[in-house]
């Protein structure tokens, strides 16, 4: 099974693909199975024209419109369109709802709002401090939870008095992200079956797709918002300032694993210890702070804010908002970039080799900042 990383400003989160059917029948005829756990009164569903959000009942209508913009920007870079996804928001299926869901949406990715956050945080506060303190009177127990609560959100960069500091902007951006992952990996590799919802640690080999990691992360870039393309770019200038040391030599970048692969694998496989852990699927969701520190002194959250300015030099050079699908078409022959870059990159205004390109797109991001 293949892991999938991707971040906020640095959100780093597994994600994986899953299996395929058409919505195009489902939207005015959705299956007995999908309407039966729809009309529960503990689940609420908000169907857009490309797909469905599940969740508790008064948390689906701030990702209203949620799919259907994902799905514009794929078609708007990679020329096709998107599967119809399910957003799963919070602990509220089990495995069998999960199936069942899957056999009409193509792409499922499991979510945890804000307030999803809260909740697990609060619970499992909870229960360690009960199970080390078995008489704790309710009102200590209260007064630990809270603290605790407030001092994990705010260490992740949430507000914890649920005020709208930016961070809500911030994670629409990180679930278009995340479908970009899915989108990319079923519209080019349709055969992969692999499954988000139910993950197996033993079973996680690679980040992402048969795509090479950068390209992976480039379709899920593609598909930010601007609060998390503000952040990108703040990384990108900082790495102009440091004359690129912060970067990786694109001979490197285009072969490297995902730099945070290892840390969010092992954070897989520690959330298999409890049922609650479990049910966060392959979605991790993590700050700045949070992430590894390598001996290399990169940051992990450079990975995408290099991904994010390679991702705007090839468009505006080339062109061509869609190049990266013909990059994509190419790569899943089995092709090397170096290879595409060869045959392809001249006509498309872009150095034939690795070093020119280097170069080249150094010079370009010194000019635009």
């Amino acid at each position: 099974m293949p892991a999938k990383i991707s971040t906020l400003a640095a959100i780093p989160s597994l994600t994986f693909i899953l299996t395929t059917t058409s919505l195009a029948e489902a939207n005015n005829n959705i299956t007995n199975a999908v309407s039966e756990i729809c009309s529960r009164q503990a689940i609420e569903c908000l169907y857009d024209q490309k797909g469905i959000i599940i969740g508790k009942p008064g948390r689906t209508a701030n990702f209203k419109g949620t799919t259907d913009q994902a799905s514009k920007k794929f078609r708007k870079y990679f020329g096709v369109i998107a599967p119809d996804a399910a957003v799963i928001l919070g602990n509220i299926l089990n495995a069998e709802d999960r199936e069942k869901i899957r056999e009409n949406y193509p792409v499922i990715l499991p979510w945890f709002t804000a307030q999803d956050r809260r909740d697990l945080i609060e619970s499992s506060v909870r229960s360690q401090v009960k199970e080390q303190q078995p008489d704790i009177t309710d009102e200590a127990l209260g007064k630990i939870v809270e603290r605790s609560v407030k001092a994990s959100l705010e260490a992740s960069g949430q507000s914890p008095d649920n005020q709208d500091d930016g961070s809500s902007n911030i994670l629409d951006g990180a679930l278009s992200h995340e479908l970009g992952h899915l989108y990319f990996i079923r519209t080019y590799w349709p055969d992969q079956t692999s499954n988000v919802t139910d993950v197996k640690p033993s079973t996680i080999k690679r980040y992402g797709g048969p795509a090479a990691d950068w390209l992976d992360e480039m379709a899920a870039i593609l598909l930010e918002n601007d609060a998390l393309t503000t952040g990108r770019n703040d990384n990108l200038r900082e790495a102009i300032e440091n004359d690129f040391e912060t970067m990786w030599p694109l001979e490197e970048y285009f072969t490297m694993t995902h730099p945070a692969f290892e840390q969010a694998r092992r954070i897989i496989e520690a959330r298999q210890k409890t049922a609650k852990g479990r049910a966060q699927g392959g979605v991790i969701v993590l700050s700045k702070g949070d992430l590894d520190k390598r001996e290399d002194g990169r940051e992990p959250v450079m990975f995408y804010a290099q991904s994010r300015g390679f991702a705007d030099y090839m468009i505006e050079k080339s062109g061509n908002e869609r190049i990266f699908a013909n990059i994509a078409a190419f790569v899943a022959e089995d092709r090397p970039i170096t290879e595409w870059l060869g045959e392809h990159g001249v006509k498309n205004n872009i150095a034939p080799t690795i070093h020119g390109l280097e170069a080249d797109f150094y010079a370009w991001l010194k000019n635009r900042f």
